[in-house]
């Protein structure tokens, strides 16, 4: 079955269940990825759920990528998530500066400290989202 998950850079999960048998052999398997968190948790639960009616146990937890994705052949940047949410968070900075110290963002003279500074955080997402995607909010 075709999925489309984790296609655009968003985050996806994946589930970490360790079981143990009614014999006592022990084992630790993945599940996913999933694009959402409840999905991954869920399947925690499962396992916990199912080894509680067949003499044994499960326990886990759930774990978070950002995918990077490259033409087959080429590098993948593996740091590409951390420059893009670096970016994002200096735009954020900038405009949060900027209305701390009292300026509006929609003057047009061309020459005050808003005007020179106020395109900065727009190129800086726009950077971002072309070196990774900007991911939506995440379900808790």
């Amino acid at each position: 079955m075709a999925r489309n998950i984790g296609a655009d850079g968003r985050t996806v999960y994946r589930a970490v269940i360790t079981q143990t048998n009614r014999v006592g052999q022990q084992w630790t398997e993945r599940e996913g990825p999933y694009s959402k968190l409840g999905a991954a948790r869920a399947r925690v639960t499962f396992w916990r759920n199912y080894w509680a009616r067949h003499d044994g146990t499960a326990e886990g937890h759930v774990e978070q990528a950002h995918t990077v994705w490259a033409p087959v052949g080429e590098a993948a940047d593996p740091i590409a998530a951390a420059r893009a949410a670096g970016l994002r968070e200096a735009a954020d900075a900038i405009e949060a500066q900027l209305r701390a110290e009292g300026y509006t963002l929609d003057c047009v003279c061309e020459s005050c400290t808003p005007c020179l500074l106020r395109d900065y955080p727009t190129m800086f997402r726009a950077r971002a989202d072309a070196i990774h995607p900007a991911t939506e909010e995440q379900e808790q």
